[in-house]
């Protein structure tokens, strides 16, 4: 029987209980993955109106492209932020899996930073260079857009990986300097799509939100914002519904029957598939009525329901993943109440912060004058 290559948990016990920390996990990351849907999605829906609008009398298009340019450097500069507390939830509950998986694709987890700083620097020249029209500055746009599906494709890699002990020594023996990719996952290439088109998606919902406040002051530019966003949301939604499919049929057919069989997990993904098609309901109907009515943000709301609701069952599924090799349950924890207390007072408090930074930033933000 081949002996499988686990690292040891680390032997230092956790400062609080596991619920704890996996609420916190659950949180952060559905936070950061609303970031980084806006600046993958919103980096996509920039490119292609920036484009539209250079080949076409459609003024509209422009305005959002430069309206969009903006936005993408501080949507990426938070969606990294959070994305690093995110990985050291991750990291307090499985960190014996993700160090393994790290290791195993060292040499690419290793070009995410420098790779994340070509994005960001891309993004920044975009936004500086946007209103000008440059060809040059379209040309740095989409290298910054495909650096950022190249390090989404990196991230399914790993996380994947990290639910496959059984792969991890034959691929070290074969390539042990770190240049390794999962695609021996079946459910790599679903799961990779679905994040891609999961970012568009969202960022839509997002579009439709923010037209709807555009219409107090120009009525015209945010109906049309609201429709297209909605149509774009609506379909991007039934390719979701698609490659769910996919992707449930990839998974390995005795953990997916585990996963639905489980009352709690069950009950997510019930939860979870009725609320997105009330959000695409609420979206839909909100932008195709006379005038755009307030369901569009109920919609806008729904979808980040789903977002949260998607998340939890991700990780109920990494769960069933590593059923065989981990119980949580049998952490160490020593429970240190002052440092637990002072971490989410900090933590409120940073949310905050954050929170109001991005409400100066849009309460400052000067309209961009549609090109004429």
């Amino acid at each position: 029987m081949q002996t499988i290559p686990i690292p040891h948990v680390d032997p230092l016990p956790l400062p609080g209980p596991v619920w704890l920390f996996t609420a916190l996990l659950l949180v952060v990351f559905t936070l950061h993955v609303v970031l980084m849907n806006s600046a993958l999605g919103g980096g996509i829906w920039t490119l292609w109106n920036y484009l539209r609008g250079r080949h076409s009398e459609h003024p509209y298009s422009r305005r959002l492209a430069n309206e969009l340019a903006g936005m993408l450097p501080t949507f990426l500069a938070f969606t990294v932020t959070l994305g690093v507390a995110a990985l050291l939830f991750v990291q307090v509950l499985f960190g014996n899996f993700l160090y393994a998986s790290s290791i195993l694709i060292g040499s690419l987890w290793l070009m995410v930073i420098p790779l994340v700083m070509v994005a960001y620097y891309g993004y920044y020249y975009f936004s500086y260079r946007a209103e000008k029209g440059t060809g040059i500055a379209g040309c740095v746009l989409a290298v910054s857009v495909c650096v950022l599906l190249g390090i989404a494709f990196i991230f399914v890699n790993n996380m994947t990986l990290m639910l496959a002990p059984e792969r991890w020594l034959a691929m070290y023996r074969a390539h042990p300097n770190g240049w390794n990719l999962n695609l021996g996952e079946r459910s790599l290439v679903p799961r990779y799509l679905h994040i891609v088109n999961g970012a568009i998606a969202l960022f839509s919902a997002i579009l439709a939100h923010l037209g709807m406040r555009k219409m107090k002051t120009d009525a015209e530019y945010g109906r049309w914002l609201v429709q297209r966003a909605a149509l774009v949301f609506a379909a991007c939604t039934g390719g979701q519904f698609l490659l769910g499919m996919w992707l449930l049929l990839a998974i390995p057919r005795e953990i997916a029957m585990t996963l639905l069989r489980d009352p709690l997990a069950g009950g997510v993904f019930g939860l979870g598939l009725m609320s997105v098609i009330l959000a695409m309901l609420l979206i839909l109907l909100g932008s195709l009525a006379e005038k755009p009515s307030p369901l569009v943000h109920a919609g806008f709301g729904m979808s980040v329901v789903t977002l949260f609701l998607m998340v939890c069952l991700r990780y109920l599924l990494r769960l069933a993943y590593l059923k065989p090799y981990v119980d949580l349950g049998g952490l160490a924890v020593q429970p240190q109440v002052g440092v637990i207390v002072l971490f989410l007072l900090l933590f409120v408090g940073g949310l905050a912060t954050v929170g109001y930074m991005l409400w100066l930033v849009a309460q400052g933000r000067r309209p961009v004058a549609a090109a004429r």
